[in-house]
């Protein structure tokens, strides 16, 4: 069941925003839970409904309260902007769903539209919206270099993965139930895997003043990202335990084995030691302007676990200023770098955190960044493929 916060539906001019017979019509199912609620469903022709009494028993679920309507409530809130609407009208076109050309209707009547045709529609899209939303990923590449497609993962595969993954998430108090969307974007493939986490206990507020105890089972996004111009994965995940479950179940279902991605380093900063400014040069890179350093860290360790953190506009620029021609010393463990690029004013930043880690703050960048990464040296040798070389192997089952 989707978490559900029931105030983003408490408010009666929210309520009244949507085509009103959309709305009877998105409750129907659940008309005989309203009504013992104390909600008057108008006699057609009249569409028209209380939403200031909806409002109020959105306010106030408990047990009785029907999780699919939770779950649509919490899905078509969700996907109800401009944005979501261009993307739920292409599915609509490419399903060939029967959705009524309403050019008057507004994103949240679409996406009620959507969801009385095809809720899976809607659920998927609001796994893509997820997914994208992640910019911290820890990053692995295979044993050998590879290219090619993410493997097709048909209903019965995605069933199998989903029912393994489910065997590690009991056993470890997180329940079942999870489940596995698939977003391609070539060259990059989004796996979302949306599960439980282990149940939370609160205290809860009363209406009448008295308070309660609210048992439940918080939900979780994982993301993963593959790269098919090297095999490389992002995990973005809470515990090294998930992350290394999705390692290994997806390396043994869909490569070569479950240590097809082992737990190597990715990324390095000595470019930025060796190289000095040079290893910010962009020249080569068509889409990017510049690039700045603007903070660093290092580590001294000692029984004090020392570290030092250096910030600037231009790091670089100010050890310039200073006659200081580089950053010599023990090793850097994280670096963050503003990057120009050509079309936009506004330049976008990017954390690299060496062995595997970096953090992009929109992942459209992720495509240039790393071209520039790979071909400065940040990205370590073997882990990634310039363009120009011919693929050393084919993923199994491609």
């Amino acid at each position: 069941m989707a978490s559900f916060n029931p105030r983003r539906f408490s408010d009666p001019d929210r309520l009244r925003a949507i085509s009103p017979d959309r709305l009877i019509a998105f409750l129907a199912p659940w008309r005989t839970f309203l009504e013992t609620r104390g909600l008057h469903f108008p006699d057609p022709p009249a569409t028209e409904i209380d939403c200031a009494g909806l409002a109020d028993i959105l306010m106030r679920p408990d047990a009785a309260t029907p999780p699919d309507m939770i779950d649509a409530l919490y899905y078509v809130h969700e996907t109800a902007t401009a944005e979501d609407m261009d993307q739920l009208l292409a599915a609509v076109r490419a399903r060939g769903l029967l959705v009524t050309d309403d050019p008057a209707a507004t994103p949240i009547d679409l996406a009620i539209d959507v969801w009385r045709a095809a809720p899976d529609v809607v659920r998927g899209h609001h796994a893509e919206v997820i997914a994208m939303r992640q910019q911290n990923f820890e990053y692995f590449g295979p044993g050998q270099p590879i290219r090619g497609a993410f493997p097709d993962i048909n209903m019965e595969l995605r069933q199998l993965l989903e029912s393994e993954f489910d065997d590690w998430f009991e056993t470890h108090r997180r329940g079942r139930g999870c489940r596995m969307f698939v977003v391609r974007h070539s060259p990059m493939t989004w796996i979302l895997v949306r599960h439980g986490q282990p149940m939370r206990r609160e205290a809860s507020q009363k209406d009448d003043g008295g308070v309660g105890t609210e048992f439940y089972r918080p939900q979780r996004h994982d993301v993963l990202i593959y790269d098919e111009r090297n095999g490389d994965v992002g995990v973005h995940a809470s515990t090294k335990g998930e992350r290394n479950l999705y390692l290994r179940t997806l390396g043994r279902h869909l490569f070569s084995g479950e240590e097809h991605f082992p737990p190597a380093g990715r990324f390095t900063l000595d470019p930025l030691i060796a190289d000095g400014s040079q290893a910010l040069n962009v020249e080569d890179i068509d889409g990017i302007k510049g690039v700045r350093l603007i903070e660093c860290r290092r580590y001294y360790g000692g029984p004090q676990r020392e570290m030092e953190t250096r910030k600037a506009e231009d790091i670089f620029a100010a050890l310039a200023s200073r006659n200081i021609q580089s950053l010599a010393g023990p090793r850097l463990n994280s670096a963050t770098f503003k990057v120009a690029f050509d079309d936009s004013e506004k330049e976008r930043s990017v954390t690299i955190r060496p062995p595997g880690i970096a953090r992009y703050e929109r992942n459209d960048d992720s495509e240039l960044i790393e071209q520039w990464l790979r071909r400065r040296g940040f990205i370590l040798s073997g882990q990634g493929i310039d363009d120009d070389e011919a693929a050393t192997a084919v993923l199994e089952g491609v």
